[in-house]
């Protein structure tokens, strides 16, 4: 972890030098295709030491393919070169990846009415394209600190949330006064996953926030239970998805089971898939799948609160 805050600072996320994602909860965890460890880059059968000038955080595959190969090996397809450079060694790219195309962003002058013009007959344009929408719906039980439902505001970030919050009477009556009562809604949003990376994308959000909810927030006891339905749903045009009535989270539960649920395009679109079989006669099933080495970490977090 030391490692990894030298290398990436605050981010949960980043690429490896061969261009893999890898993923801060996931270290050393074969099971997640994010999984990642440390790699000495002069190998030490090659008389490389373990010091952090010669330590990199990279994927596992990437570790397997690199392993003692010296000076030159391939990984994710690049060729690399192992070079000394003054009293330490460092990975260079020897072949060179396909130049992507630089992105420009225009912004539209509204005020030029031949470019709104422009903006809006491309946007026609796209209008019967199939739409894939996703939502997210978490359920709190008993929110002790409004500050975990900022917590999941950041994780979610870059999607559109709403929130609804009511007082839960019956929690006094069935866990102490001490309980809060509170029982809050989040309703998460993406309106446009044309691909199979962002529905796995999203997917990896709920896994992390589940592990956060069961392994942290639920045994420091800021919430009393909590329950994650991600669902995706297929609309063939926009005016479709416009007209949908998107299945509301009252709907979904009688009580809160602690755990995460997908539904059937979620399980076709990601390795949920390969891990779970879609459960009959209903439209969720139970995936519920943590990041076990991030899980370990926060429950020893949470034993000293």
């Amino acid at each position: 972890m030391r490692l990894w805050n030298k290398s990436f600072g605050k981010d949960t996320k980043a690429v490896d030098f061969a261009g893999r994602t890898i993923a801060k909860g996931a270290y050393n965890d074969r099971n997640s295709k994010f999984g990642w460890n440390v790699d000495h880059i002069l190998p030490q059968s090659k008389g490389g030491v373990t010091a952090d000038y010669n330590l990199i955080c990279c994927h596992i595959k990437t570790n397997d393919e690199k392993a003692d190969t010296f000076p030159c090996f391939s990984a994710n397809g690049i060729a690399f070169e192992i070079v000394k450079v003054q009293n330490h060694y460092e990975i260079r790219q020897k072949s060179k990846e396909p130049k992507q195309p630089k992105a420009v962003q225009k912004t539209i002058d509204f005020f030029d009415s031949a470019a709104g013009v422009r903006f809006f007959k491309k946007l026609k344009g796209v209008q019967n394209q199939k739409r894939f929408v996703g939502n997210v719906f978490v359920v709190l039980q008993n929110v002790a600190n409004t500050a975990v439902v900022d917590f999941i505001d950041e994780l979610f970030g870059d999607e559109h949330i709403t929130y609804s919050a009511k007082t839960n009477y019956s929690a006094f009556y069935s866990y102490g006064s001490s309980v809060r009562g509170q029982n809050i809604q989040i309703k998460i949003r993406n309106y446009d996953m044309p691909q199979k990376e962002n529905i796995a994308e999203l997917l990896d959000k709920c896994v992390l926030l589940n592990t956060y909810l069961s392994s942290y927030f639920l045994e420091c006891e800021y919430i009393s239970g909590f329950d994650i339905y991600y669902r995706v749903d297929c609309f063939d045009d926009k005016s479709k998805m416009y007209g949908s009535n998107f299945e509301s989270v009252d709907n979904l539960y009688q009580q809160t089971k602690n755990s995460m649920f997908v539904s059937e395009l979620v399980l076709i679109n990601t390795e949920a898939g390969e891990k779970v079989e879609k459960k009959p006669y209903t439209e969720y099933t139970e995936y519920n799948y943590v990041y076990t080495n991030l899980s370990k970490n926060l429950k020893k977090e949470a034993s000293g609160k």
